[in-house]
């Protein structure tokens, strides 16, 4: 998988009490890969998310503690943890453990230390992020306008006039081409939605 996008799927109807949103992920050409439903800001209850196809494995992610929460383990459909994500320093980073809680990289806010930290205190929270590992960049992940291929629901006339003056946003990952078949898609998938809940959504509702 290359690119992915997440968009935000605002459904609320037949969901337990807690729920958020739900998340989709998008390939490139748009096709549905997997999706999850959050809850209370993935700390009240497991984020599980299912493939489109259910020829994959589901798997979930789920925080270490309900208050104050820095830490979140990924395991697979049969329990077995495959990565674990939790946040390292000042500003905006994600640290990613894997298998066996071997360093694997970091979700970082590429601005200066100086600027995150101001940031993080006036809640001017960033929209672009970078996965690194050691002095390699994995990834980029940015929060712009949903990909043209993406399929919106339908909206009444009034929404399908506002759509075009403030056209529906969402992350978008690029993955370096060295690192296609080396990095797990769930783990990609769980950064960026702690991504989105934690760091642009926040305080700052879409």
């Amino acid at each position: 998988m290359k690119v992915i996008h997440l968009k935000g799927k605002y459904d609320r109807t037949q969901k337990k009490r807690g729920y958020e949103r739900t998340y989709e992920f998008y390939d490139e050409g748009g096709n549905l890969c997997w999706s999850g439903d959050v809850y209370g800001e993935c700390l009240k209850a497991p984020t599980v998310y299912h493939s489109s196809d259910g020829a994959r494995q589901n798997f979930r992610m789920t925080a270490k503690g309900k208050l104050l929460n820095a830490t979140y383990y990924l395991d697979d459909a049969q329990g077995t943890r495959f990565a674990t994500l939790t946040r390292k320093g000042v500003g905006f980073r994600w640290k990613v453990l894997g298998e066996h809680n071997q360093d694997m990289g970091r979700f970082i806010d590429p601005a200066s230390r100086k600027e995150a930290f101001l940031r993080e205190l006036f809640s001017a929270l960033p929209d672009g992020y970078a996965l690194i590992s050691g002095n390699d960049l994995i990834a980029t992940v940015q929060n712009e306008a949903l990909a043209p291929q993406i399929r919106l629901p339908r909206r009444n006339i009034i929404g399908t006039m506002l759509e075009k003056v403030f056209k529906p946003h969402g992350l978008t990952l690029r993955l370096a081409p060295p690192y296609w078949s080396t990095w797990d898609p769930r783990i990609l998938i769980a950064g960026m939605t702690l991504l989105q809940v934690h760091d642009i959504t926040g305080v700052r509702r879409q």
